[in-house]
């Protein structure tokens, strides 16, 4: 069963590496977060990643990258003809800082990332198609041969994708999010925001629909469309993030998360957080202290 916190195993290693991963078959997707950064380029596909409140489209070229427990999903319309193929890179945040910092420019884009200061996840890249392309194999390369821990070998490949990001222009990267129908688009982050504002009430299809002034079964019609989820899907993965979040943050009981993120019955939030996150609210909670002092003692 796929969970919304998709904890990433490195196994020792300092990036883990999933290099033109390729589909041919039913590829929906799910809205899911990483405990550690996530580059995704896209070598051939089509079909909307969904970030931060806001979507944008899948094709050839296109690199996206996600924040350390940001909630995303990526949804490829893919056939046998239009396969989805992708690279798929995960690397802990403070590796990638310490390996980053002598490089001021690229440096400066990757902080702003990963901190949320740069609005744009989304790069279109098709330009400098060639040269990212390059930039995979030879990494591949470098891993068939034993190098791929190697910190040389970790700090270009990724010095690289930010110097591609770099050099392609803005108003390239601002058109490539309009590329789906503008309406379709702009209902489907209205109701996003919507949501975010109000998954700690209870949820009611019929208040959402009033409030972007459509019936509630073309605006569930409109955000699958746009987006390749449901509104309930969305929703839920926004609560149990936002759980998650006061379970590392705070002191407060599971009772008082369960209501602060809508779902007052404490039995039916323990139940739903279990089969979304894969534990219960208490041993994440133990799991993300004990985490936080290894790294805390490894410092």
């Amino acid at each position: 069963m796929k969970r919304v916190f998709e904890a990433v195993n490195f196994g020792g290693n300092k990036l883990f590496w999933d290099y033109k991963l390729n589909n041919t078959s039913h590829y929906k997707g799910y809205y899911h977060w990483h405990q550690c950064c996530e580059m995704l380029y896209v070598h051939e596909g089509t079909g909307r990643v969904v970030v931060g409140g806001e979507t944008f489209p899948i094709r050839r070229g296109m690199l996206f990258f996600f924040r350390p427990y940001q909630l995303h999903h990526v949804y490829a319309s893919v056939s046998y003809g239009q396969p989805y193929s992708r690279t798929i890179l995960h690397f802990d945040l403070e590796l990638a800082d310490e390996l980053l910092r002598p490089f001021v420019k690229r440096y400066a884009l990757f902080n702003a990332l990963w901190r949320g200061h740069q609005k744009m996840q989304a790069f279109d890249l098709f330009s400098y198609e060639e040269a990212v392309e390059r930039n995979y194999e030879y990494y591949h390369l470098a891993r068939m041969d034993g190098k791929g821990e190697d910190v040389e070998e970790i700090a270009m490949l990724i010095l690289c994708l930010l110097d591609s990001m770099i050099r392609s222009s803005p108003a390239e990267t601002r058109q490539s999010s309009a590329m789906v129908e503008k309406n379709s688009t702009e209902y489907a982050q209205k109701a996003m925001q919507w949501i975010d504002e109000h998954y700690q009430e209870a949820f009611h299809m019929d208040d959402l629909a009033e409030a972007m002034h459509l019936s509630k079964f073309y605006l569930s019609k409109l955000f699958h469309d746009e987006t390749g989820t449901t509104l309930k899907e969305y929703l839920i993965a926004k609560r149990m993030r936002q759980a998650c979040r006061l379970l590392e943050t705070t002191a407060k009981s599971v009772e008082q998360i369960g209501a602060a993120v809508g779902i007052p019955n404490p039995s039916y939030f323990v139940q739903v957080f279990k089969q979304e996150v894969g534990t219960t609210p208490l041993k994440y909670r133990t799991g993300f202290i004990q985490q936080s002092k290894e790294r805390a003692d490894t410092r």
